[in-house]
């Protein structure tokens, strides 16, 4: 055995325990062993016994039969009783003895001592969640005092591995009792990417491969159950000889507001030339809130700010109209104001505005129509102001087929024959994923219009309807309703209410040939019924197919206000969805970014630093990817052949959820990786603290049990002295 002391020292009414040495037996240990002198008290007893032990005068009588008897059963039954009591009482004495000296079990049996050199692991949780306030002081603050005591109640020989949950690891070997304690002091709470599970593997695995005998890992944190939940370690023999102990910090009430979602509604302009950028709050916290602002900036302008209130755990949406810039990076910043946590308060959202999207628009040039188009003239403004698709104009006999593949779509405007060889082209070229719009000329050869359809599969056009150019309707379209995505979303209105649009007359159309097919779909109808625009999906294209053209002649629809952002909606959806998107990475995930042209050169610019990340490529193109650990919200830049593009880091939704998990769940969760696991809240008063940590330390106490057993023994002395006859004969 080793002998060893334990004693207390009491500063400012806190007990703290400086640990020297422990004495140690094979199972069992003392806390106070310097109250094992009290076992000299069990002399008492024994000395009462031997005074009363006197030998008796022998006399002679005549009749000694009787006290012959007694000598051979009665005095030896007398003598036994006496032993058992001396035995109960001596053993009572030991007992209660063992119960002042403090004596627990190790957490391992094995350990046959205890005042063996420790490794001790300590990952303590600096997520922005622990910058909460409590009772007891910031839980960051309280984490930090606690693995202090840690450090205070070790032997001088004990060796320390330190790390955090959040953002960059510390990085830093088996530390001094005195090294561990002036790191503690450079732990911030970071906002920034959790990583306690990679964390915790690679302290369990530090602590596995040190020598010392004894290995231990405290878990110091507020058991946010969504860092938690779901937790993968390594194989479950790797860490069956460390005992781990938890320490739950905090008991907070908080209401929090945070960002649960950000999205585009639509990916591209609508018909006012504005992206709608939708976004989700929720109300994490354990409160209700009320009178909180959500603003919308861009570069540090305020565009928008509308104010609300959330019970606890509801979430509310709010829909906000962007206007589009000269730029192709849009950066927008959402603000919540009024929050009592800043953390999850600010969301970045780097929009970025798609590439320039090259279309062929195919017209005939000897057309016999009194008629313009008034669809090439929009998309000539459109061709000089904006930037997103770049036009192509040429005659049907300028195309080349070669040259289908640099274009992501086509249009048919008004051309009146399509060569057999143009439409089985057009066919090919929309079955990899390209679009076609088709527009009739009111004199065009129909037939030749339904051949380029039959090898699509795409209808037929059929019967022709009224008089062109005769200004005489005989039909109306009937009035657009959400379903395709072309219609979606294109008009402001709240959710139950109907469309009120001034619809156009038609005066001369055909008649497209309907079908009950899942890949076709009748964007717009007639109200007689009599589809008008269909979208037919054809291989990994679409083709869509109008009833009428793109002049006067034979619609008034040129000159409604529909026609411009109906047909711009049309170009959009027929480049395959190419619209704007959300360039933002997630805290706590590896950064990647998929590029498409070819890679000369790439790096990432963060917070003015120049990154160069690793490089792979696909048949999709590069992917790039970076593990970005150090990464806080903000914006960073992407340098690609020396062109920027912006993208934006935000914290992950779980950092803004709050509920914490029970100590049993902790327990359960950790429990299958390692041999022995202990979870208790630190906020126990100053002794009940101290026992959990000597506990982890060192053992369980188990002095009560030799309480019970003194009760135990003294009831049975007493039914002995009451019930043991042993002066009868029997």
């Amino acid at each position: 055995m080793v002998i060893s002391i334990a004693y207390f020292r009491t500063s400012r009414n806190v007990s703290i325990c400086k640990h020297v040495k422990v004495k140690t037996f094979l199972l069992m240990s003392f806390l106070n062993p310097i109250f094992l002198f009290a076992l000299l008290t069990v002399a008492v007893p024994l000395l009462i016994y031997l005074l009363n032990i006197r030998k008796p005068k022998k006399i002679r009588f005549s009749t000694l039969a009787f006290f012959d008897a007694l000598k051979s059963t009665a005095l030896k039954r007398i003598k036994l009783k006496r032993w058992l009591l001396l035995a109960i009482r001596v053993l009572a004495i030991i007992a209660l003895v063992f119960a002042a000296a403090r004596p627990f079990l190790p957490p391992e049996f094995g350990w046959t001592a205890g005042s063996e050199p420790k490794v001790i692991g300590i990952l303590i949780d600096n997520s922005p969640s622990m910058d909460r306030v409590d009772r007891n002081g910031p839980y960051l603050d309280q984490a930090l005092s606690l693995a202090g005591k840690l450090t205070e109640i070790s032997g001088n020989e004990d060796m320390f591995l330190l790390n955090v949950t959040n953002g960059e690891s510390l990085n830093l070997p088996a530390l001094s009792k005195r090294a561990a304690e002036r790191q503690l002091g450079n732990i911030e709470s970071v906002n920034a990417g959790n990583f306690v599970k990679e964390r915790m593997n690679a302290l369990a695995r530090n602590l596995k491969d040190a020598p010392e005998p004894n290995k231990l890992l405290y878990i110091i944190t507020d058991a946010q159950a969504t860092q938690f939940d779901g937790l993968e370690f390594e194989s479950a023999e790797r860490f069956r000889d460390i005992n781990v102990q938890v320490m739950r910090i905090g008991e907070a009430e908080t209401s929090n507001i945070g960002f649960e979602g950000v999205g585009i509604e639509y990916g591209g302009r609508d018909g006012t030339g504005n992206i709608q950028l939708r976004v989700a709050v929720r109300n994490f916290g354990d409160r209700s809130a009320s009178n909180k602002f959500i603003s919308m900036m861009m570069d540090g302008e305020l565009l928008s700010q509308q104010t609300f209130g959330l019970g606890t755990g509801l979430a509310e949406e709010f829909l906000f109209e962007i206007p589009l810039t000269e730029t192709r990076s849009i950066p927008i910043e959402l603000v919540i104001e009024g929050d009592e946590l800043t953390f999850d308060n600010r969301y970045y959202a780097a929009i970025q505005l798609p590439e320039t999207r090259n279309i062929l628009v195919v017209s005939d040039n000897q057309t016999s129509q009194s008629f313009t188009s008034y669809l090439r003239p929009m998309l000539e403004i459109a061709d000089e102001e904006m930037n997103r698709f770049q036009f192509d104009f040429r005659g049907i006999d300028e195309i080349t087929i070669s040259e289908l593949t640099t274009y992501h779509a086509v249009i048919l405007d008004g051309v009146r024959n399509i060569p057999d060889y143009v439409s089985q082209a057009l066919v090919d070229y929309v079955q990899e994923g390209a679009g076609l719009l088709l527009l009739p000329a009111a004199d065009g050869n129909i037939n030749s219009y339904n051949r380029l359809l039959s090898y699509s599969g795409a209808g037929s056009y059929q019967n022709v309807r009224g008089s062109y150019g005769s200004f005489i309707p005989v039909d109306r379209m009937q009035t657009p309703s959400d379903g395709h995505p072309i219609l979606n979303n294109m008009f402001d209105k709240a959710e139950d209410e109907e469309i009120r649009l001034n619809v156009p007359e038609l005066f001369y159309f055909y008649e497209i040939e309907r079908r009950s097919r899942a890949s076709t779909v009748n964007v717009l109808e007639t109200r007689t019924g009599s589809p008008l625009v269909t979208d037919v999906r054809v291989g990994n294209g679409n083709i869509m197919i109008s009833a009428i053209g793109s002049d006067p002649g034979w619609s008034n629809f040129p000159i409604k206000p529909f026609f411009a952002p109906f047909y711009f909606r049309t170009l959009e959806y027929l480049v395959r969805g190419e619209g704007a998107n959300l360039n933002t990475h997630t805290l706590g995930e590896e950064f990647t970014a998929l590029l498409e042209q070819n890679v000369e050169t790439v790096r990432i610019i963060k917070d003015e630093e120049i990154i160069l990340p690793e490089r792979r490529q696909s048949f999709r193109g590069t992917l790039i990817s970076y593990p970005a650990i150090e990464w806080k919200p903000g914006w960073l830049t992407v340098e690609v052949n020396g062109r920027n593009y912006l993208y934006s880091s935000n914290q992950n939704a779980m950092e803004s959820q709050l509920s914490t998990l029970r100590l049993s769940e902790m327990e359960r969760i950790l429990a299958s990786k390692f041999r022995y696991v202990k979870a208790a809240d630190a906020g126990l008063d100053s002794s009940d603290l101290l026992t959990e940590l000597e506990f982890a330390t060192f053992g369980r106490e188990i002095w009560y049990w030799f309480v019970i057993i003194a009760i135990i023994l003294l009831l049975l002395e007493s039914m002995v002295s009451r019930h043991y006859k042993a002066e009868t004969l029997g």
